[in-house]
């Protein structure tokens, strides 16, 4: 049996267009993972990716810890399900499993054993003289994923297997999937745009908008936690409802005002204040308020609202009601029948149980379990300091990733609740920290913890049945490669490539009030009234002061301005990767003269695959010169 290993995958195709950005994850040995979200979110390209059937633009692909990127598809040892059941018509049910087998030269009576036990275990044996015309759509499925384990492989792909099939059999089939899983007791991979086969089929889901990772966990963890406003309202139907609000505090109350009106208000529960105000959340600004129909009931009191619509549903009941302020229905999900009917004045109450919070500019989720949690730092030397107690101290593989931007100014450490460790290992360092309340979750409970010297509390999980003192200074302990240093941009100083020091070997020269530096190996760089002497120089290109110019037209001006002047603070460049981010991209380049890679930093409305080769402008402040001898 195999894991999987993704590392920071990327597919770029031709004219830049991104279809999946920045895939950094692990998939288990035998678990059962689900790739979900809207059509044109990366998952199926992904899954391709994995089967060998597209290129992988840049990244490593690890199956069973081995490097299999430019492995051919057909000796990666994983079997693929396609949506479409891509049966040989002219062949029969046994013969179309078995196919695979016999062009691999398999000796007959093998194949007959293995076509036969798959057939028991998808129940199909009765079928295995009929023709693909004479099959249900179900049936057709089955033999589609019988030929995919008679080759017993080790990954198992599986491309929306059941979108083909009406809504019964789908139910059907999901649960025939999720035994076989069982019974295979190998790793499934599985595409989806359903939410509901999503949650129902997978041990981990990984949520996909615009080709990025939006949130990857458990079931239970996305619905109860999700991270940003796209999971909440992806997953759970009806719906999540989401309503502006702001606001207020009352000593260490906090509660909502939805839509501007006063009386439309819920009160947080006490843990929630408490991060609230902990993370000195701003009262004065607009937010998105979070919640689920099955989380709103009809009372005797509350918030006045008119129904305007119920559907009975039999062993549930959807209401729609409006409130005072919003435009849209706030929709309610019931369990039971209720009496209401349209036009019915009633009240509506809001379990702050299960309310949420988002950023309305970054539609970050802003209570519960963050995301990333973001502590203040600084990054000196080979430490990073975190608040008045803890020194963790980096290794050199450590360091050589960190951009020069990331030293010696305020950052923020950022690291993902669900990285937190409570036993030390080699690849770890300590943090102490002092838990001050928890909150429960289905399938474990949300710490938050104060670190001495840092307002935001540190949040992490911890198994039900593992007893966490509060009050009590505990140590956790942070996986040194899940650690990025960020600044308040959330773009990343941390480089999953090594950053080199952008250097190279240059002369100097004057002549007429003109400096030219000569790059050994490069190009020239021409300045007026420089204040340096001639000689040999070490020349540094710092990454973050040098500008990009990718306006085709401001280049071509460029050249023809430097053909005749023959002078100017220009260099040229050609890239093979980058890391998008927030505001920025990291890019990697190649420059004459400089032995190794150059990095270096620009907006991210530049991408290195729309423009490979550009021009940059090295002013003065973005170059260090140092005498040699």
């Amino acid at each position: 049996m195999a894991g999987l290993k993704l590392k920071h995958i990327y597919k770029v195709y031709q004219g830049g267009v991104r279809a999946v950005n920045d895939f950094d994850l692990e998939f288990k040995d035998k678990s059962f993972v689900v790739l979900v979200g809207p059509s044109g979110c990366g998952k199926s390209t992904t899954l391709r990716m994995i089967a060998g059937l597209e290129s992988i633009t840049s990244g490593q692909l690890y199956i069973d810890n081995v490097l299999v990127n430019d492995v051919e598809s057909k000796n990666r040892d994983i079997a693929m399900v396609f949506q479409s059941y891509a049966l040989y018509p002219h062949m029969s049910v046994y013969q179309n499993m078995g196919f695979s087998l016999k062009i691999q030269h398999e000796k007959s009576d093998v194949i007959k054993e293995k076509v036969l036990k798959a057939a028991e275990i998808l129940e199909i044996s009765d079928l295995l003289d009929r023709k693909p015309k004479e099959l249900s759509g179900g049936q057709r499925q089955r033999v589609a994923l019988g030929r995919a384990i008679v080759r017993e492989p080790n990954v198992f792909l599986l491309d929306e297997p059941l979108s083909n099939l009406d809504a019964k059999l789908r139910v059907q089939m999901r649960t025939e999937i999720t035994k076989l899983h069982d019974k295979l007791q190998t790793t499934f991979v599985y595409v989806t745009h359903d939410q509901t086969e999503a949650m129902t089929m997978g041990d981990m889901i990984v949520v996909m908008n615009k080709g990025f990772i939006q949130q990857a966990d458990a079931p239970v963890t996305l619905f109860e936690d999700p991270a940003n406003l796209f999971v909440a309202t992806f997953l759970g139907s009806p719906q999540m409802n989401i309503l502006e609000c702001q606001l207020v505090q009352e000593k260490n109350k906090i509660g909502a005002v939805l839509c501007g009106v006063k009386d439309n208000i819920v009160w947080f529960k006490d843990e929630t204040a408490k991060q609230i105000i902990n993370s000195k959340i701003a009262l004065d600004k607009t937010y998105l308020f979070g919640v689920r129909p099955d989380h709103i009931s009809l009372d005797e009191k509350g918030i006045k609202a008119t129904v305007e619509a119920v559907e009975q549903l039999g062993d549930e009941t959807i209401t729609y009601v409006k409130i005072e302020g919003f435009p849209k229905n706030v929709v309610i999900k019931t369990p039971l029948m209720n009496k209401v009917k349209v036009k019915d004045e009633v009240f509506i109450n809001i379990s702050n149980e299960r309310v949420y919070l988002f950023d309305k500019e970054s539609e970050h989720s802003l209570i519960g379990m963050p995301s990333y949690n973001k502590i203040p730092c600084m990054v000196s030397g080979k430490q990073i300091k975190v608040g008045s107690k803890n020194v963790i101290d980096l290794d050199d593989e450590y360091i050589s990733h960190l951009l020069n931007s990331a030293f010696d100014v305020d950052r923020m450490l950022a690291i993902k609740p669900e990285y937190i460790e409570f036993e030390k290992t080699e690849a770890n360092v300590e943090l102490k920290v002092k838990p001050v309340f928890t909150d429960e979750r289905t399938n474990y409970n949300i710490v938050y913890a104060s670190i001495e010297g840092v307002d935001p509390y540190l949040v992490f999980r911890a198994a039900k049945d593992r007893d966490i003192a509060l009050n009590k200074e505990m140590s956790v302990y942070l996986p040194l490669d899940h650690i990025l240093i960020n600044d308040e941009n959330d773009d990343s100083h941390y480089s999953r490539e090594v950053v080199y020091p952008n250097v190279a070997e240059a002369h100097v020269s004057k002549k007429d009030k003109l400096t030219t530096i000569a790059i050994k190996g490069g190009e020239k760089l021409v300045y007026e009234n420089l204040d340096v002497e001639e000689g040999d120089y070490q020349f540094v290109l710092k990454q973050d002061k040098a500008e990009v110019i990718f306006n085709r037209k401001t280049a071509k001006g460029i050249e023809d301005a430097l053909k005749h002047a023959k002078k100017g603070e220009f260099l040229s460049v050609s890239c093979y990767d980058e890391e998008p981010q927030h505001k920025m991209n990291t890019i990697f380049a190649k420059i004459k003269g400089f032995d190794e890679y150059v990095t270096l930093t620009t907006k991210n409305n530049f991408s290195v695959y729309k423009m490979p080769k550009f021009k940059i402008k090295v002013p003065v402040d973005a170059l260090e010169l140092t005498k040699i001898g």
